[in-house]
């Protein structure tokens, strides 16, 4: 459910801020180029104040010369431990909102990439997400946190202005890391009355929108990007690489590392192109419009599903959403939904994934059944249980049929997911978006079924055809 969705909040020309999904993480995050340029009064400074954060760390880890019992190294990885700011509802783990965690192990990963920083002869940084080229394990959903900690004051502020503004209630909560005092180079916990998120009673902590990206605009992999373009003699003669497809984040952080120049001048280079937020609008990865989309289907196209009682009413009643998630796609033109108008081409695999989770907990929603995700297997972002008591549970995995381990996840994964979790009946969804893939498909169903009478279990393959600008009438 949406935040605006909740408060019944009508949107005015001054709410720039990005509309959460409350029980669901959006696989976007907080990119601090994008707050480097930021107008709005409340976040004005927030770049610079990043910037001064990580100046007293670099001095710090000067002091400290990398020595563990040092003071100034022990005081350096408790100022650089940033805890997840699951309050934002942002990050990689698309089944709950609540994030990986940023403990010690992770102050030591950022330490060392300040300390390689100083090695580099890179005294001072403009833009600290620099250090995720010069360190594996520093990627957009750290970045985030270490920016959601360092201006989470703003941030407060930001949302209490928001709050004020649509009446919204609100209640008090300790809000961990709150203020960092940079006097005494620490962080501090503070009380601040805050909207609550009625799924995990949480308070809820509101990001513009305007500063949200899928990856951030500073990154190594746009590092090698530009360095292959700009700089292809250096990377061949220098480092004797050949290939840029064959290079590792480890070799994108020894060039970095060794030639901090190269480095300079890519920042200047992002500098100077400018970057953007992520278009919210036209979602070009699928991972926010689903929600809605299959919201308003729902209700426009409303089913009655049958009162489950048996295990073969569950496995019927599952069947009967995949078969109306087929219908909306084939007949009902949401197979745009999975598409790119420009270019023309696919969404993510995770567009069908996240629409398909849309339209099944819409319709359990309207008829009052409960569908639960896996949480915490290890297993991507859509594995669905259906229950009806210990015994009656039927496993969902959604695939496209692009990817290169469409058989392996039927012959493989799915059964072992089956075994795991002591399930004897999994549906196989495959989305098809090209014809080519019709060949490639076509033994899955004849495969399940032996797969099933060789387990004991059961086992259907559903394959639905999301082909941009035709309905097919192929008979797989």
């Amino acid at each position: 459910m949406l935040f605006s969705e909740i408060h019944q909040i009508k949107r005015c020309s001054e709410d720039d801020w990005f509309d959460p999904i409350l029980d669901l993480d959006t696989k976007l995050f907080i990119d601090p180029f994008l707050l480097f340029n930021k107008k709005n009064k409340i976040f004005s400074n927030s770049h610079k104040k990043i910037i001064n954060f990580f100046d007293e760390a670099f001095i710090l880890a000067a002091k400290s010369e990398g020595n563990p019992s040092n003071l100034s190294y022990k005081k350096l990885l408790v100022m650089l431990t940033f805890p997840e700011v699951d309050e934002i509802c942002l990050g990689y783990t698309n089944k709950s909102t609540k994030g990986l965690g940023s403990g010690m192990g992770f102050s030591k990963t950022i330490a060392n990439a300040i300390f390689k920083s100083i090695h580099a002869g890179i005294e001072e940084l403009n833009h600290f997400e620099e250090i995720g080229i010069l360190e594996t394990g520093i990627g957009a959903d750290r970045i985030s946190d270490i920016c959601g900690n360092i201006i989470k004051e703003e941030l407060i502020m930001y949302t209490k202005e928001v709050c004020k503004r649509h009446d919204i209630p609100l209640a008090e909560y300790k809000v961990k890391h709150s203020t960092f005092n940079f006097q005494l180079l620490r962080w501090e916990d503070n009380k601040f009355e805050l909207p609550v998120n009625p799924f995990n009673d949480n308070p809820i902590l509101l990001v513009p929108s305007d500063v949200l990206k899928e990856l951030p605009s500073i990154n190594a992999d746009g590092f090698l990007d530009w360095a292959w373009s700009n700089e292809n003699e250096i990377l061949r003669t220098d480092f004797n690489y050949e290939l840029k497809n064959q290079l590792r984040k480890e070799d994108i952080i020894k060039i970095a590392s060794e030639r901090s120049d190269l480095l300079a001048e890519y920042v200047k280079f992002v500098e100077r192109r400018g970057s953007r937020p992520y278009n919210l609008t036209s979602d070009p990865n699928g991972i926010y419009t689903w929600y809605e989309q299959s919201k308003q289907y729902s209700k426009q196209n409303p089913i009655k599903l049958p009162e489950v009682k048996e295990d073969r009413e569950l496995a019927d009643f599952v069947k009967m959403l995949i078969e109306e998630f087929d219908n909306f796609i084939v007949h009902n033109s949401g197979y745009k939904l999975l598409w790119n108008d420009h270019p023309k081409k696919p969404k993510k695999e995770e567009a069908s994934q996240l629409l398909f989770h849309g339209l099944m907990k819409e319709h359990c929603k309207a008829n009052e059944i409960d569908i639960s995700r896996e949480v915490n297997s290890g297993r991507g972002p859509v594995d669905f249980k259906f229950s009806n008591g210990y015994s009656g549970r039927v496993l969902i995995e959604v695939k496209r049929a692009s990817s290169s381990k469409i058989k392996q996840g039927l012959l493989e994964q799915l059964p072992q997911y089956l075994k795991t979790e002591d399930i004897n009946i999994g549906y196989y969804v495959v989305i098809l978006q090209d014809e080519k893939e019709f060949e490639k498909v076509k033994g899955l169903r004849s495969a399940a079924k032996e797969l099933g009478d060789k387990l004991n279990k059961y086992i259907e393959v559903f394959i639905i055809d999301a082909i941009d600008g035709k309905p097919s009438a192929s008979n797989l």
